[in-house]
């Protein structure tokens, strides 16, 4: 429970953050004239395309990470199936040895 109020606040503070191409389209729209100033609260078009970006960007990463993570548990449950072969098969080697 602890984990999922970590991840949550995380992902709420990453939320509330300008991405860079946020902050980038922001200095632009401003040095076009788009706004009237980088602190206005109204944005420009520069600056709402590098949000647009920034939140794909985050979503991508988003996705390789369910992905990487999907694979570990693969991997987990891989070697536990191997290991478990392999003690069957030395339990197998020492019923043979003991002639049973």
């Amino acid at each position: 429970m602890r984990r999922i109020s970590i991840i949550a606040c995380t992902v709420l503070a990453l939320a509330a953050c300008d991405g860079p191409r946020e902050q980038a389209g922001e200095k632009a729209d401003n040095a076009s004239g788009a706004v009237e100033s980088e602190d206005t609260l109204r944005s420009g078009p520069a600056e709402t395309m590098g949000e647009r970006q920034d939140q794909a960007e985050r979503s991508a990463n988003r996705a390789r990470e369910a992905e990487a993570d999907a694979l570990d548990r693969e991997a987990d449950a891989t070697r536990d199936n191997a290991a478990r072969e392999a003690e069957e098969l030395r339990q197998r080697a020492d019923d043979v040895r003991k002639g049973q």
